[in-house]
């Protein structure tokens, strides 16, 4: 049988297209050919140190070529990715790298102090491996050192092929295991069903620890689209890039676009060559994506929703679908299966809410070295997301909140998000979440933290006036704060467990 795997997608590339510029970023400009012969010879030089199928390899990258030709590398080695989460301090990085059990850290620039604060608190690690130079082996030394030579694919399509780790919203960041053959079909959805297209030059800002970044890069490879890649985002930098770069698709969750919508003189910037713009994370305000239909008048505009879990994958809403209809996320991808299910399990009727279950070939294995919490979120082959939602009667489903997240005022449940929906509408609030606060007559307590737009200003009862004409009055916030920033994941989510435990 053949096989297809995450690694053969490069070489792919390369075949069909090797004149075509395949990486693009701030150190250069790389064709397909070009970056399959890299990540071989980067192969080769890790070979000779020892890595091999089956092991496990801890990666510390800024987004970049060094990132994007390490990973093909140890793919063609039948290697396990394990992407590191830059913004954890060295001591997580050290938990995260004992739980996953990596033989090898392999690091780039600007992690030399970080990984030296790491050494004596990961025995395991048996290879320190550096894309600079310094004391450890420098791999990029090694690879340009390396001669040219045939580097068979040793990865099968039921291998793994990373463990990413969680962002922790509800607890310790959990190992959610995935396949070769995982990673591929949430490629192939995502570009069946997500307005990809060969032709796209695809900006990559999503830091690759995160799903959402690792799928985009995917299903750019199984396409043979270009990739634009920035190691660090800023507003003002993405709008440049996209006149500079001629760029045709942008994701962002809407959290990032919120930022890029508060810019000065946004009519500026050129943004004729954007033909697809999209966003995940959370379900995107209404009035965000009415600005942005006037910023990128030319783009399509969709959603995607999905998890660690999935890959990044578990439905799409695209152009034209669910026009004004507040926290539509989509249909489920064609090769998923969706459903919203009762506390057991059954399915639930149109515009009856329960939690969301998925299945289809891009859920993931498991959680790694934790059977009891994969026990729970695995059952019967579906995937239990977790989070709250319903079906219409179109099969377009609409996220309500987390199950954990929900809010039990008085005898009544209440979504966050709808709330919050209401807190995005005030033309003077950037960003906004809603948590539940305990309260000695109700049980819970709508409690609103809300980040002011600069130059405007608001008040708590302003604020609560604003939701009591929008909103039923048990839904309205009955306390509200004024923060600089929200906490939120790589994916744009609000870390609530993080507001609540520090207001509690």
């Amino acid at each position: 049988m053949i096989q297809i795997t995450l690694a053969h997608l490069l070489k792919r590339c390369a075949d069909k297209f090797p004149g075509k510029q395949g990486l693009v970023c701030e150190k250069g400009r790389w064709s397909f050919a070009q970056w399959e012969d890299n990540a071989t010879r980067l192969a080769g030089a890790l070979a000779d140190l020892g890595v091999g199928p089956g092991q496990h390899v801890a990666t510390l990258f800024l987004n970049g070529q060094e990132v994007l030709q390490t990973y093909p590398a140890l793919w063609k080695l039948g290697a396990v990715v394990i992407p590191l989460n830059t913004r954890m301090t060295p001591r997580e990085m050290a938990q995260v790298i004992d739980h996953c059990q990596a033989t090898t850290l392999i690091y780039g620039p600007g992690f030399a102090q970080a990984v030296e604060e790491m050494r004596g608190q990961t025995p395991g690690v048996e290879r320190w491996l550096a894309c600079q130079p310094g004391p450890d082996p420098d791999l990029i030394d090694l690879m340009q050192r390396q001669a040219p030579r045939e580097m068979p694919i040793r990865a099968r399509e039921e291998d793994v092929a990373c463990i990413l780790y969680t962002a922790g919203t509800t607890g310790l960041p959990k190992g959610v295991i995935l396949t070769h053959r995982n990673c591929l079909w949430a490629a192939v959805n995502l570009a069946q069903d997500s307005q990809f297209a060969r032709h796209h030059r695809i900006l990559l800002v999503f830091p690759l620890f995160h799903a959402a970044a690792f799928s985009m890069v995917t299903t750019s490879l199984y396409l043979g689209c270009t990739l634009v890649s920035m190691a660090q985002f800023s507003p003002q930098s993405v709008m440049e890039t996209v006149g500079r770069e001629r760029l045709s698709k942008l994701a962002f969750p809407p959290t990032v676009w919120n930022f890029i919508l508060q810019l000065p003189d946004l009519e500026r910037y050129d943004t004729s060559s954007v033909e697809s713009i999209s966003s995940g994370g959370s379900a995107m305000p209404q009035e965000t994506k009415r600005k942005l239909k006037e910023l990128f008048p030319r783009a399509k505009l969709g959603e995607t929703y999905g998890m660690t879990e999935t890959a990044a994958a578990i439905t799409t809403l695209g152009p034209g679908e669910g026009l004004g209809k507040t926290s539509c996320v989509g249909r489920a991808f064609t090769n998923l299966e969706v459903l919203v299910a009762d506390d057991r399990g059954q399915a639930l009727g149109p515009g009856h809410v329960g939690e969301v279950v998925v299945r289809g070939p891009n859920v993931m294995r498991g959680y790694y070295r934790d059977p009891e919490e994969t026990s729970r979120t695995l059952k019967d082959g579906w995937l239990h997301t977790g989070d709250l939602g319903y079906l219409d009667g179109e099969g377009l489903l609409y996220l309500v909140d987390r199950k954990k997240d929900m809010i039990i005022s008085g005898g009544e449940n209440i979504y966050p998000r709808e709330v919050e929906e209401v807190l995005f509408s005030h033309p003077a609030v950037a960003d906004a979440v809603v948590i539940g606060m305990p309260d000695p007559v109700w049980g819970e307590r709508v409690h609103g933290v809300i980040v002011i737009k600069p130059g405007e200003a608001l008040s708590e009862p302003e604020i609560i006036e604003f939701c009591k004409s929008r909103l039923a009055t048990y839904k309205k916030p009955r306390s509200v704060e004024f923060v600089d920033s929200i906490p939120r994941s790589p994916a744009g989510k609000a870390l609530k467990n993080k507001l609540r435990h520090a207001r509690s």
